[in-house]
């Protein structure tokens, strides 16, 4: 994953207001997710992803609109919902990301007031599917939002219908928003992507250390972004360039449990 110098969006960045309504207990479980560095666009190259990249492009350059994505763990739909708050960040946009799947314990009521910002990013929708106190927070938090002309996205393991939510009514309003599934990308897709991500970084990357990183490094967008990430840093604790060697031997070193899974 990226940084940037314009914004380091988390993986929540709750408004002010937010962090005021918050109870003690729900800001601390939120001080304890571990950031995660800011993402762009760009990250998602190839044509596996053209599309996908002109919605999110067209959600930010509308004054309002929806977005949903969805895919398995590991598609890069939550590094998307990163990717899209920054861009919003550097077009002078407010954004708010929010990890359900993060929030174990915390109130419903986190979702009160966010009708503040300009762009709002749910990722894990699925969590909350069949707890009718969150179903409903959501379902007004979407109303609200969307009566005050907030860009809003979502992303989830599954189609809307395939949640297993027990309110109909946040089922259809969910329904409403354009549905893009996010698969694995095809190598090509994957080159580019790992090139984007060298050009971010400054890495000067020989072609057969490109070659070999589209062929070993995880097939997951996620994973891949975490890779590089963990390689980028590597490197530079190493004072060493990228060469098959130095990037074979990274990615057999077993990571450390960092405790809060990405």
């Amino acid at each position: 994953m990226l940084m940037s110098t314009t914004s380091k969006v988390a993986c929540i960045r709750p408004c002010r207001r937010l962090r005021m309504m918050m109870q003690p207990g729900e800001q601390l479980l939120l001080n304890h997710v571990r950031p995660r560095p800011d993402a762009r666009l760009t990250d998602f190259a190839g044509d596996s992803y053209a599309g996908l990249v002109r919605a999110g492009e067209d959600l930010l350059r509308q004054s309002a609109g929806l977005l949903y994505v969805h895919g398995r763990q590991g598609s890069g739909r939550s590094h998307f919902l990163l990717a899209l708050c920054a861009e919003a960040e550097s077009a002078g946009l407010r954004s708010v990301l929010v990890p359900l799947a993060a929030l174990d314990g915390a109130s419903a009521g986190i979702l009160d007031g966010l009708e503040t910002s300009d762009l709002l990013a749910l990722d894990d929708i699925q969590v909350i599917a069949g707890c009718r106190e969150w179903e409903e927070a959501l379902f007004h938090c979407f109303n609200r939002c969307r009566a005050a002309g907030v860009r809003l996205v979502f992303a989830a393991d599954a189609v809307p219908a395939g949640l297993g939510l027990v309110l109909p009514d946040l089922m259809s309003r969910l329904g409403l928003a354009p549905c893009w599934a996010m698969r694995l990308p095809d190598d090509q897709s994957r080159e580019q992507l790992i090139q984007a991500a060298a050009h971010r970084r400054g890495w000067v990357l020989e072609a057969d250390v490109l070659r070999y990183l589209v062929v070993r490094a995880p097939r997951e967008p996620g994973a891949l972004q975490a890779c590089l990430e963990r390689l980028d840093q590597l490197s530079l604790r190493a004072a060493r360039r990228l060469t098959i060697p130095f990037v074979r031997e990274c990615l057999e070193r077993p990571e450390p449990d960092r405790g809060v899974a990405p």
